[in-house]
């Protein structure tokens, strides 16, 4: 199957998933998913959680106005826990992930910090 068709198979899956679970809740499933595996991903899984990553981001950035402070909140601090994620494995996307969540720095820093935390 060539990397196309995948990419299409996997938005439309994507897509089908997205109705059931409230986006912060997708969100925080999966940053809680990565945090929990990062240590082993290939240069594979990094793609697709990068991918992944950017589906979940634009979505938010698409329906921001129908979220609540508190749901922006929450939704922004798993963000800043994924971009704490990339930046201890090093992942040179990570300044994007930052410059992305800017808007939300108060609930993203916290999500960093307790990222960060977590190690110690």
């Amino acid at each position: 199957m060539n990397i196309k068709k995948l990419m299409i198979l996997l938005a439309g899956l994507f897509i089908l998933a997205s109705c059931s679970r409230p986006l912060e809740d997708r969100i925080e499933r999966f940053v809680n998913k990565t945090e929990a595996n990062y240590e082993t991903y290939s240069e594979e899984d990094w793609q697709k959680s990068l991918n992944e990553y950017q589906a979940l981001t634009q979505e938010y950035k698409d329906n921001y106005q129908s979220f609540s402070k508190e749901e922006r909140d929450r939704i922004n601090q798993a963000l800043g826990k994924y971009a704490g994620i990339l930046l201890k494995k090093g992942i040179s996307s990570a300044g994007n992930v930052l410059q992305e969540a800017i808007d939300g720095a108060s609930s993203f820093l916290k999500g960093v910090l307790e990222s960060a935390e977590s190690e110690e």
